[in-house]
């Protein structure tokens, strides 16, 4: 008997010692863990996860904390899906009770996944759970429906939180300032910053730089610099990030040396202009064709050892297309790829339209074979340049086969693309063409609108086929679609070519009955039409007409009259009419 007990006790004793040796080991390990988790040092997805299964496999589990830790590391991974997958694992194989910190994260990763409706749902499950979601729970759902661009619910759901007693902090009045401001509804920002300050929540620097960029996008510099010297006298320090936000809304004015003084400012406070704020200052000096000002900051990128980008490249190769200087575009072109950066399908969008309008066709499309061979598949901005450049090249044909190929290459002709090519087909002097192409695009219940029409209707009327034109313009209400200045003025051109002036001029007075007001073109048209035909009482009618309105005679109108004075010199009605006696 007492050799039976010794037996036992010495069993017992080693379980205990091996229990309490893992027990050690188990902490010893979750000391780790957290140790890894909070100094950044999980670096990948898959040791998170390998992390995660030997805690799951620990005897007894570790705590729901411990858990919420490592997931927190697998969300700042972006493994959004995989954060809410080893969640459910959690609850329903091991059995852990969520907490609200565990629930938070899911409704995190759900509304970066825009599954918006779903994160309210569980929302409502800690309601059910009895768990009492915090302000960052309500928080993180607004920044998603921000995110969403669904502004206004997330400004009522802000309302609701402070009705039900959830005081906003400094982080859910960031959210929502910078959510109102990125879809331009700055003021009503700058009222929500007002409101922070009220509860005595100090506005940080984030706040304000959001602001100031919403006011510069808007166009309302001043009001920025306004906010930019409150923030100084509040001691709130600006950054990178404001100085280029300004920078940006000055150099959209061309506020050069206000620009310059920026720069010395941020510079003295040991913030030196990065890749961004520099890009900032060749495109504005590209765009406003400065092209050595913009040489002059690349040189000065690369003396502070940050490297030009794509985007460096682009400004300049787009300011050398516009100014028709293609050789010295593709060799900007050539230097990139040379340094080791690979252009985007912006660039070669831009040196595709630089050679069409060179009429090169050949040089485009050996940039569109360059795009295909650098793994970028052509959009249909693209395709819609090189239709455009075929057309201008007086090869509307050729044009018309890009068009109808454009199916194989995975894209769709959208009405930009429509226009062009019927456009193309019209000026060509194929009009049979391009009224099929629009009644096959008709057929195919593609949405046209009224510039497709005006288009067509301009090359009816060119080709003298006024019966069809005038039946095409009159259809178009039955399509949906309401003539502009552009649709009557054609047709007006086009009734006043065949000698129709009394009915031009019903169709000039119908516009305004319709609310269609006639502008400077549509008058000189009528007047040109009135002159060929030499009707000068009328012609000065509606030349008076004009002056009262503050229109003004064009070159093709002042050169019809200058011509019909010197042959009708005895003529005094007209020239009363120019030079009145005073």
């Amino acid at each position: 008997m007492t050799g039976t007990f010794s037996h036992t006790l010495s069993i017992v004793t080693t379980t205990n010692r091996d229990d309490a040796e893992r027990h050690t080991n188990g902490t010893q390990f979750l000391i780790f863990v957290r140790y890894l988790c909070r100094s950044g040092q999980v670096k990948n997805f898959d040791e998170a996860l390998d992390l995660f299964h030997r805690m799951a496999r620990m005897k007894p589990l570790p705590s729901v904390k411990d858990f919420t830790l490592l997931l927190g590391v697998i969300v700042r991974l972006r493994h959004y899906a995989d954060a809410i997958s080893l969640v459910k694992h959690m609850f329903s194989s091991l059995g852990i009770e969520p907490d609200t910190i565990t629930l938070n994260i899911v409704i995190n990763c759900l509304c970066r996944l825009k599954l918006m409706s779903f994160g309210f749902s569980v929302l409502g499950t800690m309601f059910k759970l009895g768990l009492e979601p915090t302000v960052m729970t309500l928080t993180t759902l607004i920044n998603g429906l921000c995110v969403q661009g669904n502004v206004a619910q997330a400004v009522l759901l802000a309302d609701h939180m402070e009705k039900m007693g959830y005081p906003l902090d400094v982080y859910t009045y960031g959210v929502l300032v910078n959510g109102l401001c990125k879809t331009g509804d700055t003021l009503v920002a700058v009222r929500w910053l007002r409101k922070m300050e009220e509860r005595n929540w100090k506005p940080n620097v984030v706040v304000y730089s959001s602001v100031m960029d919403g006011l510069c996008k808007d166009g309302l510099v001043y009001e920025a610099l306004n906010f930019f010297s409150e923030m100084s006298g509040k001691g709130v320090l600006p950054n990178l990030v404001t100085y280029t936000c300004l920078i940006q809304g000055l150099c959209n004015f061309g506020r050069w040396k206000e620009v310059g003084s920026l720069l010395d400012e941020m510079m003295k406070m040991g913030m030196m202009p990065d890749v961004q704020t520099l890009n900032i200052l060749v495109d504005s000096f590209c765009k406003e064709g400065k092209v050595m000002q913009a040489k002059s900051v690349i040189g000065f990128m690369i003396i502070m050892g940050e490297v030009p980008d794509v985007f460096t490249y682009n400004s300049l190769i787009d300011v050398y297309c516009l100014q028709n200087q293609m050789n010295e575009a593709m060799r900007v072109f050539n230097f990139m790829v040379s340094r080791g950066c690979l252009p985007d399908i912006v660039v070669f969008t831009s040196l595709i339209h630089g050679w069409c309008k060179n009429k090169n066709i050949n040089k485009a499309m050996y940039l569109l074979e360059e795009m295909g061979k650098m793994g970028f598949v052509p959009d249909v901005v693209s395709w819609t340049t090189l239709i455009g450049g075929f057309c201008q090249a007086g090869r509307p044909l050729a044009a018309k086969e890009l068009f109808f190929n454009m199916h194989k290459h995975g894209q769709v002709p959208n009405i930009q693309t429509c226009a062009v090519m019927v456009d193309g087909l019209c000026k060509g002097n194929l009009l049979s063409e391009a009224v099929s192409l629009v009644e096959a695009m008709e057929k195919s219940n593609l949405d046209l609108n009224i510039v497709i029409y005006t288009i067509l209707l301009d090359g009816i009327c060119s080709a003298g086929k006024l019966n069809a034109a005038w039946e095409l313009f009159s259809s178009l209400p039955a399509k949906g679609l309401q003539s502009n200045v552009y649709t009557y003025t054609i047709m007006i051109k086009g009734l006043c070519k065949q000698g129709l002036l009394d009915k031009a001029e019903d169709l000039l007075m119908n516009m305004e009955e319709n609310g269609c007001l006639p502008n400077n073109c549509t008058y000189n048209v009528f007047v040109q039409g009135l002159l060929t035909k030499r009707e000068i009482a009328r012609s000065i009618k509606y030349l008076t007409i004009m002056r009262d309105k503050g229109f003004s005679v064009d070159a093709a109108t002042t050169k019809m009259i200058i011509n019909y004075l010197s042959t009708n010199k005895g003529d005094t009605e007209i020239e009363e009419f120019l030079f009145p006696k005073r």
